[in-house]
């Protein structure tokens, strides 16, 4: 599969966190090109240097040069990440004719339309209903094929982690 070299291209790589139980009520039929993506890499596709798409939409997150960024393809395994548990906690807010697959650093949501298969961009900040969802791809494949490495941001140092914090209010 050609959208495979592409996301390892972009230094994509699997992350597993466990979770008790998944609902059996948030399951989802997916895109035959996505669940073939998800059953390749197993568990949710992390981008360690983010990723980025170029829209045509106006969208109020988009950088000056009108890309938005991609951090994780939600995956299959039973873990925080699992696309079924992201859709339970998403389905009221996105509505029954979409699902989400991916998660921007902001939190925004990336979806697509169950009848067409279009690829759209959940702006979860929006004031207003006209804002909310913006089509960005024909299709899964077109979306994943002009993903490109962000440059900009800095590689996930997977050695480093929090230990403790302090807060004082």
């Amino acid at each position: 599969m050609l959208y495979n070299k592409i996301i390892e291209t972009l230094g994509a790589e699997a992350r597993f966190f466990e979770v008790s139980d998944i609902d059996q009520a948030c399951r989802i039929e997916l895109a035959t090109e996505l669940a073939q993506l998800l059953i390749f890499f197993k568990g949710a596709i992390v981008f360690i240097r983010g990723a980025k798409f170029k829209v045509d939409a106006d969208i109020p997150v988009a950088d000056e040069d009108r890309y938005v960024d991609l951090d994780i393809i939600y995956g299959l395994n039973r873990d925080s990440n699992n696309i079924f548990l992201k859709n339970s906690v998403y389905k009221d807010r996105i509505g029954e004719d979409f699902y989400t697959f991916g998660e921007s650093a902001s939190g925004d949501q990336y979806c697509i339309e169950r009848e067409s298969g279009k690829i759209y961009y959940w702006y979860h900040e929006a004031e207003h209903e006209s804002e909310i969802k913006f089509l960005i791809a024909a299709n899964l494949i077109e979306f994943i094929t002009h993903l490109i490495a962000d440059e900009e941001k800095p590689l996930i140092d997977k050695t480093k982690k929090i230990i403790s914090a302090t807060f004082d209010f």
